[in-house]
């Protein structure tokens, strides 16, 4: 039976590395093979007008210059202060682009983040379900245009005698009573007429979000919605038909998904960056659907998100007017901005399940940063701190092992004698415990505190932008594994083995509280397996795990050695007492 458990075993870590083997290999070609096979999403909306980029080194953006054309000749105008440059055109006045210039494109490249590049449309591009409103707000550029160094009207009016004006008005610098990534808009629809006009349904384009090589699952790659109970987020499989699970769940594949529910806010994001619209009235749905984005880097397309909000407007009746105020955030996924909006937009950050959790844990984290400001020694502290925490608990854990190994034989000789009497072996069981001091809760209580530590950690460090790009030692980036080479297709990470051999030092040092072979088997496989599973996972949660291992095993070290010293000391006590007693006797 034990020679049959261990070859189980050994062929389980066997398929197990080869799973792992496939699945680094299809990550790496993903993308790759995605982008060579996909073609643009067909999508109703206006063809763009033929565009050239160019680098500007003085503004460290790309700068979009419209080129005249058979259409218009499109004009530009950059709002700017030190986080963030915004482009606006005068054609539907729109936002052609905006630079995070804090936030590199490609590691250790001048090129910054471009919010909305390799888009076909512009963002914050108006459409109505009046074909004739629609027109107006589509053709032609705004005529009437005011330019502040930090605000922005432009307006245009119909022949019909309606007029319609937008506003951008950027913070002058990112600050504690003002966020640099807010861009405050209104959209002006005044009736100059005696008669109503039909505004209907106004669409109000969010703009795109490209994916990032890092999230190859496609978890954060999505658009997101908060109706002020819940949150929900439209991910690229939810648009890709699905034979469900037992009946269930099946559904056909769609190019666009739509929703007329009210929400309060609108957001599409990927695994750092993301665009939220947040209106001062709530929003009357939503449209979104996937796209292909040209990579201008690589010259190849790849998978990308868009979404629009849509507004219910409806008659506007001679000489009044509609405005529709709303803020728009473009930047990184920072916690501690996103919590300050006020209206929850914090949630983007898909923290799960666990997410008052990985909150504190990102708070404690960024509060360490402050003094030590490198991410990697952040994380080794803050693990330290969480350590130190469960040291009393994980202690107590130790000891329960120590303990309910050494009373493994009585108990399997309690379980020979009454395994006809299930009521009598389980009253002489606790009898056993009572008498060593064994308290069987106290081995497993330290472990469901640490995985809700674990996941929140986990999902903290996987949508945490602080680390996008951070170095430690040899790792380049703490959100991505800390891939050294490659064997083939097949990627060498130093640190998970680093994690494994630790992971095995310590399952080696602590006691097995259990005489059943297959289990202890599974304990000691435990290290291969968990090697296994964490082999791709981002660095910083595989050096907080190796970090956790290495305290874990000073703990049991100290643990063993104060248990040996009191152990001799009782030793050396009742040594004394039988000395003493023996002295007084022969008196």
């Amino acid at each position: 039976m034990k020679d049959k458990s261990q070859f189980i075993g050994i062929v389980l870590i066997i398929c197990a590395f080869v799973l792992m083997f496939k699945n680094a290999s299809d990550q790496a070609n993903q993308a790759k093979i995605a982008n060579q096979n996909n073609e643009p999403t067909e999508t109703t909306r206006r063809e763009p007008a033929n565009i050239e980029v160019v680098q500007d080194l003085d503004m460290g953006m790309k700068n979009i210059i419209g080129e005249e054309n058979l259409s218009r000749a499109e004009k530009f105008f950059t709002l700017r202060n030190d986080v963030i440059d915004v482009m606006i055109s005068d054609y539907g006045g729109t936002i052609k682009a905006a630079a995070l210039k804090k936030y590199q494109s490609i590691q250790d490249q001048p090129d910054v983040v471009i919010f909305n590049d390799g888009c076909g449309i512009n963002a914050m591009s108006l459409s109505s379900s009046n074909e004739q409103f629609s027109k107006f707000i589509q053709s032609g550029q705004f005529d009437k245009i005011s330019v502040g160094q930090y605000d922005i009207t432009l307006s245009k009016t119909a022949p019909e005698g309606y007029t319609i004006t937008r506003q951008y008005h950027l913070a002058a610098q990112d600050g504690k009573n003002s966020d640099g990534y807010v861009i405050k808009h209104t959209i002006h629809i005044e009736n100059n007429t005696n008669i109503p006009i039909n505004v209907g349904s106004l669409s109000l384009f969010l703009g795109s979000m490209p994916a990032t090589p890092s999230d190859v699952m496609g978890d954060y790659l999505n658009f997101g919605m908060f109706n002020g109970k819940k949150e929900n987020f439209i991910k690229l499989r939810d648009f890709q038909a699905s034979k469900g699970f037992l009946g269930f769940g099946k559904r056909e594949e769609r190019k666009v998904i739509s929703n007329g529910e009210k929400i309060v806010w609108g957001a599409i994001k990927n695994q750092f960056f993301t665009a939220i619209l947040t209106p001062e009235e709530e929003a009357d749905g939503y449209i979104t659907c996937p796209i292909s984005i040209l990579d201008k880097y690589s010259n190849k397309k790849e998978e990308g998100i868009e979404a629009s909000m849509l507004f219910n407007v409806g008659i506007i009746d001679g000489g009044k007017s509609k405005t529709l105020s709303s803020d728009i955030y473009i930047g990184p996924k920072d916690f501690s901005r996103l919590s300050k909006l006020g209206k929850e937009q914090d949630r983007v950050m898909q923290f799960g399940f666990f997410g008052a959790i990985s909150e504190l844990l990102l708070r404690m984290m960024l509060g360490i940063h402050t003094i030590i400001p490198n991410w990697g020694w952040a994380i080794i502290v803050l693990t330290t701190i969480v350590k130190l925490l469960l040291w009393p608990l994980t202690n107590a854990q130790v000891k329960s092992s120590k303990k309910m190994a050494a009373v493994q034989e009585p108990l399997k000789k309690i379980k020979e004698k009454y395994k006809n009497n299930p009521q009598k072996l389980q009253t002489e069981t606790l009898k056993l415990f009572r008498e060593n001091g064994i308290n069987p809760a106290a081995g497993c209580l330290p472990i469901f505190i640490q995985i809700p530590i674990f996941f929140g950690l986990y999902y903290m460090l996987r949508t945490a932008s602080d680390l996008r790009f951070a170095h430690f030692l040899w790792i380049k980036d703490l959100s991505l594994p800390d891939t050294v080479a490659h064997i083939g297709r097949f990627p060498v990470n130093i640190l998970p083995l680093v994690m494994g051999v630790t992971m095995f030092w310590q399952m080696h040092m602590t006691p097995v509280p259990t005489s059943d072979n297959s289990q202890k088997l599974m304990l000691k496989l435990m290290p291969a397996i968990f090697f296994l599973c964490c082999y791709s996972f981002p660095s910083g949660l595989v050096l907080y795990w190796t970090v956790q291992n290495l305290l874990t095993i000073v703990q049991q070290f100290t643990t063993s050695r104060n248990s040996k010293i009191q152990n001799e000391s009782s030793i050396k006590n009742s040594v004394g007492k039988r000395t003493t007693r023996l002295s007084k006797r022969k008196e």
